[in-house]
């Protein structure tokens, strides 16, 4: 934990602002200025705040220190907030004001951490996590995933999942490929599907997945499964006769597009994450003509095809059948790694076992995704990040954003002032 504290004269700021015309310019924001207005406590408590602050920087090592003019308490309901060089941040921040003083405390985790404060979206909706639940209070995921030569995918896919929340998940693959990944899983349970030896999904393997399917809380297909095929055909029968709610991924988009499967026959709601090539695959077009207008493209395709749509990328594009949308505002370059999109397909699996509704699961994983990138970007730098370090911070990410939704209601409820 670092500390920083300071302890401010009110009157000694008082006569700097009546004698110096330019110290209020130089130290505090317009919005400061606006909020303190003729109260002198409010002036001596954000001098105090920005010296803490300073002090907790130097503490940190964390040179250069910001200057005291690129430090503001933000105001906006419920307690004050810190912002330091423009970027919200999550350090703890108390002021107070007694017997001519003004008192500020400023704490951090770490200062790496600090200067990521993670934001929820309006609207945006967690699965309840009561405290005397149990592993089937909060579903069942099953991953349909990998090949010989893309063993790291399903097993991406399904650590998504379990750190994401899901009670249990078991990843089906096939067998040519099972003593890979089963060495590799403790807390998922893998489950081999006859594959005569190819290290593929074949047909062979289907009644294995349906068996492993029954009682699913949410299905996820396609990380790693190659296009062989025989897995084409496999893909295309559990696509339409699908037992529960599906995140389609990866070579599972693949397959539907070359196929044109008409999503319509889907028998549960499906939730499709593609990046833009994978988009332009789908729609038979190019990648250039999804950036151009990546909002549009989704939703048309979601209302066309009655499909959840997450179209992945700076500001992913989260677009439903019914006309919601939701543009994320991230951009994550730390995410720009392989294996960060399995990761996201199991996340999303993890959110629909839990009960959300595709959409908000949908928002629910994009959010939690992007934010375990910044967790990562600010600890390890924005390059060299990889797609378990990501794994790692999706249960700091969620739980960070399920306080900030409390915080948010809590705001609305009432304004306390300092």
């Amino acid at each position: 934990m670092i500390l920083g504290v300071d302890v401010a004269s009110i009157a000694r700021i008082e006569q700097a602002l009546q004698r110096h015309p330019r110290f209020a310019d130089r130290i505090f924001t317009a919005a400061e200025q606006r909020y303190c207005g003729a109260k002198a406590e409010r002036w001596a408590s954000r001098w105090a705040a920005k010296e803490a602050v300073r002090k907790l920087y130097g503490s940190a090592r964390a040179y250069p220190l910001p200057w005291m003019h690129e430090i503001e308490v933000v105001r906006g309901g419920g307690a004050p907030r810190l912002r330091v060089r423009g970027a919200d941040t999550s350090i703890a921040l108390t002021l107070t004001h007694d017997a001519g003083v003004a008192i500020a405390v400023v704490a951090a985790e770490s200062l790496a951490d600090a200067t990521v404060r993670l934001t929820a979206p309006p609207g945006m909706v967690l699965a309840a996590r009561p405290d005397d639940g149990n592993k089937g209070t909060f579903g069942r995921v099953v991953v349909v995933a990998g090949a010989r030569g893309f063993t790291g995918a399903p097993q991406l896919a399904a650590l998504g999942a379990a750190r994401g929340g899901a009670g249990l998940v078991t990843l089906c693959v096939a067998d040519g490929i099972y003593p890979i990944v089963a060495g590799r899983m403790l807390e998922v349970m893998p489950a081999p599907l006859p594959d005569s030896g190819t290290g593929t999904l074949t047909s062979e393997g289907l009644d294995a997945v349906r068996e492993h399917a029954q009682g699913a809380s949410a299905l996820v297909i396609g990380p790693g499964l190659g296009r062989a095929p025989a897995t084409v055909d496999a893909v295309l029968t559990i696509l339409r006769t699908l037992p529960c709610p599906t995140v389609v991924d990866a070579d599972g988009l693949n397959i539907a597009a070359a196929s044109d499967f008409d999503w319509h026959q889907a028998p549960h709601p499906v939730v499709l994450t593609p990046h833009p090539a994978e988009m332009a695959r789908l729609l038979h077009s190019d990648t250039q003509s999804v950036q151009r207008d990546r909002q549009t493209v989704a939703v048309q395709f979601a209302r066309e095809r009655n499909v959840v749509l997450v179209l992945k990328g700076a500001e992913t594009v989260i677009a439903a059948p019914d006309g919601r949308v939701h543009v994320d505002s991230h951009r994550v370059v730390a995410l720009a790694s392989g294996g960060t999109g399995d990761v996201l397909a199991g996340l999303l699996g993890s959110m629909l076992a839990q009960g959300l509704d595709p959409f908000d699961a949908a928002v629910a994983a994009v959010t939690v995704h992007a934010n375990a990138g910044l967790l990562v970007e600010a600890r390890r730098g924005r390059a060299g990040a990889i797609a378990s370090d990501v794994i790692d911070a999706l249960p700091e990410a969620q739980e960070r954003l399920r306080r900030a939704i409390q915080r948010d209601a809590g705001a609305r409820q009432g304004d306390y002032r300092s």
